[in-house]
Formats: C-alpha cells, sequence, structure tokens
C-alpha cells in the first residue's frame, strides 16, 4: 500500500495485486492451520483472534476488488475501508520484532 503513486503503469499495479494475493493466501494457510491443530482454544488467544481478524478482512477486500467498485457505490467507503484494513498486516511484523531478543 506505501507503493501505490499516481501514473504507476499497469504492469507495477498487476505485481501488487498479484503479491496481495500470494500474501493472502499464506495468511489464509496460516490460520487455517492454525484452526486445525489448536482446535477452539484458538480463539483463546488475543493475537490469534487478531489474526483471524486480519484474514477475514483479506478475503473482504478481495471480494470487494472481484466484484468492482461501481457495483458497491451504495458502500460510501466500501472498498476504501477493507484497503485500510490490510495495514493491520504490518502489526504482525511488530509482534514478531516485539518476540526477537536482539531488537
Amino acid at each position: 500500500m506505501a507503493v501505490l503513486h499516481e501514473g504507476q503503469s499497469e504492469s507495477f499495479s498487476n505485481m501488487l495485486d498479484f503479491s496481495n494475493y500470494i500474501f493472502t493466501a499464506i495468511f489464509i494457510v496460516e490460520a487455517s492451520l492454525k484452526l486445525v491443530a489448536f482446535g477452539r482454544t484458538y480463539f483463546k488467544n488475543a493475537w490469534n483472534k487478531f489474526d483471524f481478524f486480519v484474514v477475514v478482512s483479506s478475503i473482504l477486500d478481495l471480494v470487494m476488488s472481484f466484484i468492482g467498485d461501481s457495483s458497491l457505490e451504495f458502500l460510501a467507503m466500501g472498498p476504501q475501508l477493507a484497503r485500510v484494513l490490510r495495514v493491520l498486516r504490518v502489526t504482525r511484523i511488530l509482534r514478531l520484532a516485539g518476540k526477537a531478543e536482539g531488537l
């Protein structure tokens, strides 16, 4: 999201979309594996709840992008709100950095 800019090329936009699909798939696989491994106790950890929220919001963003912005005009901020929720992915990195002893 930080590299979006006015006048960017079509190939650059496609590369960003592709990377969004890849990271969303990784997050879905991670959440699915954790759900299978931990079962109901998965939702007892606050970070797992947060990760699950990030996965659901990423899926929502993908669905809204496939539907198209024109069909969602009744939601004044719909697609933009879903994209803003992707920023929450950055906090996952901060969580991992907090666990690192040397940082």
